[in-house]
C-alpha cells in the first residue's frame, strides 16, 4: 500500500519516545529545562457542533480531560459524539505527551472512532512548536479504516491500511483569537482546512468554525461553541498551557466523509 514504507520509521520513532517517557527522561527539546509545567492543573473543555460534510447535514459534542504528570509531562483523554450519514458516531481518545509550554510539546496520541458504517483508528506521534504568536504542529500515525458501505474514494471499502497526516500554522493575531489553516492526508487522499476560533469576553467561552474542501469533491462547513475549564487565562496559553486538540474532533471531517455513501445519486439530499 502506497505510504507503507514509512510505518517502520514512525514505528522507531514512536518506540524512542515511549522508552524515553517510561525511563523518565524528557523529550529532547521540549521538557528538559521547563520552567512552566506541562499542564498547569487539570482542565478540560466542553463543545457542540452543527454543519454540514459533503452536503449533509451533521451535529455533535466533544469532550476532553487533560492532567499534569509530575512537572514535564501531561495526559488527556478525549470523547465525542457526532450524528450524521444516518448513523451515530462515538469517539474516544489519549495523549501522552512532555511539553514546556514556551518551546513546544511531544508525545503520542490514539483515537479511535467507531460507527455502523465504519470504524476509524490511528495511533501516532504528535507535536507542536511555539513562536511568540505562532503554533506550528503535526499529527502523524498508523490509520486503520474499516468501511462497511460503499464510498466516495476509491478502494476504500477493500484498503484499509493507512497513513494519516495532519500538518497545520496556527497564528494568534491577538491572544484570543486563533486562525489555522491544515492539510490533512487521509486514505492517500488529500484535505485542506481553514479554522477559527476566539474566546469571548466570557470567561472560558469560545467559537469556533471549521471549513475544508478535499479530493472527490469533500467539503465540509462546521460552527459551534466551546466552553473551557481551568481558571482564567487567553485562548493562547489554553493551547499552550492546557489541553492539546480533540484528535477524533480534528478528524471528523474526513473520517465522516470517507464513509458518504457513493450509491447515493448525485443532487439528492442525504438524509440523517
Amino acid at each position: 500500500m502506497k505510504h507503507l514504507h514509512t510505518l517502520p520509521l514512525l514505528a522507531a520513532f514512536a518506540a524512542v519516545t515511549v522508552t524515553q517517557l517510561q525511563a523518565g527522561a524528557p523529550a529532547p527539546g521540549i521538557a528538559a529545562a521547563a520552567s512552566e509545567p506541562a499542564v498547569s492543573a487539570i482542565n478540560g473543555k466542553l463543545d457542540a457542533n452543527y454543519g454540514a460534510i459533503n452536503r449533509s447535514s451533521t451535529r455533535g459534542v466533544g469532550g476532553t480531560i487533560s492532567l499534569p504528570v509530575g512537572h514535564r509531562f501531561g495526559a488527556q483523554f478525549d470523547g465525542l459524539y457526532q450524528h450524521g450519514f444516518s448513523t451515530n458516531i462515538f469517539g474516544l481518545g489519549s495523549h501522552f505527551f512532555a511539553r514546556d509550554p514556551s518551546k513546544g510539546l511531544l508525545g503520542l496520541a490514539f483515537s479511535g472512532v467507531m460507527s455502523q458504517k465504519f470504524d476509524d483508528f490511528i495511533f501516532g506521534v504528535e507535536g507542536e512548536y511555539y513562536l511568540k504568536q505562532v503554533t506550528l504542529g503535526a499529527v502523524v500515525g498508523y490509520d486503520n479504516y474499516n468501511s462497511r458501505v460503499p464510498t466516495t474514494f476509491p478502494g476504500l471499502a477493500t484498503h484499509q491500511n493507512f497513513v494519516a497526516a495532519r500538518v497545520y500554522a496556527a497564528i494568534y493575531p491577538m491572544d484570543n483569537l486563533m486562525i489555522s489553516l491544515e492539510y490533512q492526508s487521509r486514505f492517500n487522499h488529500n484535505f485542506y482546512l481553514a479554522n477559527v476560533e476566539w474566546q469571548t469576553p466570557i470567561n472560558g467561552v469560545a467559537l469556533f468554525a471549521s471549513g475544508g474542501v478535499g479530493e472527490h469533491n469533500f467539503a465540509q462547513l462546521l460552527g459551534g461553541v466551546r466552553v473551557y475549564f481551568g481558571g482564567s487565562k487567553p485562548l493562547k496559553d489554553r493551547h499552550r498551557k492546557d489541553d492539546p486538540s480533540n484528535i477524533g474532533s480534528s478528524f471528523i471531517g474526513s473520517n465522516s466523509g470517507g464513509s458518504t455513501d457513493a450509491s447515493q445519486p448525485a443532487g439528492v439530499k442525504k438524509e440523517n
